[in-house]
């Protein structure tokens, strides 16, 4: 079904490429001229096929996309082009730990730090698993169940190949599912218009940017019902200054029964001289918490010491979802690993990997990608892992039930 609509429609969409992706000029490194991407395109295709760590499931489709996208750059006659060459070719691996560091106004949302809604491919369909609070598509009403029919006019099937350009015919279905997702974040030009399938009702929204409203606090932390503490880490696992912050929280909470710290809103992942000084307040000894995994298939694990004064050893819950990204993935694995915290929550945001840059000789722009894996120390890779029974952990502007099935734990255990 999908080869044969990959045949009737794809001329469209590769014409629709290049006009609905058209970018503004790109500049040589040099500022003087106007580049030509070729000599990048090419840079870009080598490096991804010699590191990238995952390139072995994308190898059967990465010629194609490099002939293309050199076919592109050698027959572009106008400069602006030249952004949209390169993030078709980032489109073709689906991950969503590759990107450029550069974007304009025509470039796709980033996911998962600009997107608010995932959709699992179920039994043919495609169903809403989680709505990131707060959003866009939360304030006009979707909600967790919700069918996807149509997207900006464009059935699920249309919609990913709007996000795929090499080896279509052969796409699998976590391609298939990470381009409609990633098309549904939409284009920072774009208007996002939804149409969706309720209990046998037809339902229409005309949803805001994904973006949600970013606290001015680093932290949350407070003090819930049955005196348990709970922390919420507002996307700041990148701001160093977010472990003295955590530190003050959790010396307020530190005669209480049992601590929640809630990772679910960081998308945007962040560093080690954030994450592990805060892991460290859990554990009384040096300990590994998470593995790498080299091309050469070389492991090590990564480990952690004490930090602090005093150590929290009270029951511990962590709660992730799918805007639990990168670093935040890696607290919870380790939590999960080191048998020091119950992980609560879905799959999240599936950041496989550790990245690095690689500067493109012609125009500058740098392409990071994964060069190397990162597992849970059972050996499981860390975009793969997801808490022991699953549940609704991003549920819109519905009730917050990962938060209440955390206090409802609690209660149980008698804390």
């Amino acid at each position: 079904m999908f080869k044969n609509l990959f045949l009737s429609v794809s001329f469209c969409f590769l014409a629709l490429a290049s006009i609905g992706c058209s970018n503004q000029a790109i500049s040589s490194h040099s500022g003087s001229e106007t580049i030509h991407p070729i000599a990048d395109v090419k840079k870009i295709c080598t490096a991804v096929s010699q590191r990238y760590a995952y390139f072995s499931a994308r190898a059967d489709h990465w010629s194609e996309t490099c002939r293309r996208a050199e076919s592109e750059a050698l027959a572009s006659e106008n400069p602006n082009d030249t952004l949209a060459i390169f993030e078709r070719m980032i489109d073709d691996l689906y991950d969503p730990h590759v990107g450029l560091n550069t974007n304009n106004h025509n470039s796709p949302r980033l996911v998962p730090s600009g997107s608010d809604i995932w959709f699992e491919r179920l039994d043919g369909i495609y169903v809403a698993s989680a709505v990131r609070p707060l959003s866009g598509a939360a304030k006009a009403g979707v909600q967790v169940g919700d069918q996807l029919l149509r997207f900006n006019g464009l059935a699920p099937e249309e919609l990913a190949l709007t996000r795929m350009h090499a080896g279509v015919e052969t796409a699998s279905d976590d391609r298939i599912t990470w381009a409609i997702n990633a098309a549904v974040a939409g284009r920072r030009s774009e208007p996002r218009n939804i149409e969706i399938s309720r209990a046998s009702s037809v339902l229409t929204f005309e949803m805001e940017d994904p973006n949600v409203p970013q606290s001015n606090d680093l932290i949350t932390s407070k003090t819930l019902s049955g005196n348990v503490g709970y922390i919420r880490l507002n996307n700041s696992l990148g701001n160093s200054d977010s472990v003295e912050v955590f530190d003050q929280a959790l010396l307020s909470l530190r005669n209480t029964k049992g601590l929640i710290i809630d990772l679910r809103e960081t998308p945007s992942g962040g560093n080690t001289g954030v994450a592990e000084p805060i892991m460290g307040r859990f554990i009384s000894q040096r300990m590994p918490y998470q593995s790498t995994v080299k091309l050469n298939g070389s492991r090590k694990d990564r480990k952690i010491k004490p930090t602090g004064s005093w150590t929290y050893d009270k029951p511990l819950l962590v709660l992730v979802g799918r805007w639990t990204g990168s670093m935040g993935e890696g607290m919870a694995i380790g939590f999960d690993g080191m048998s020091r915290a119950k992980v609560l929550g879905s799959k999240m945001a599936g950041l496989a990997g550790g990245t690095e840059d690689f500067k493109l000789p012609e125009s500058g722009v740098s392409i990071k990608f994964p060069t190397y894996d990162l597992r849970h120390l059972n050996g499981t890779p860390r975009h793969d892992w997801k808490p022991k029974n699953p549940s609704t952990a991003d549920n819109g502007a519905q009730e917050d039930k990962l938060l209440s099935a955390a206090i409802l734990e609690f209660k149980m255990r008698g804390q």
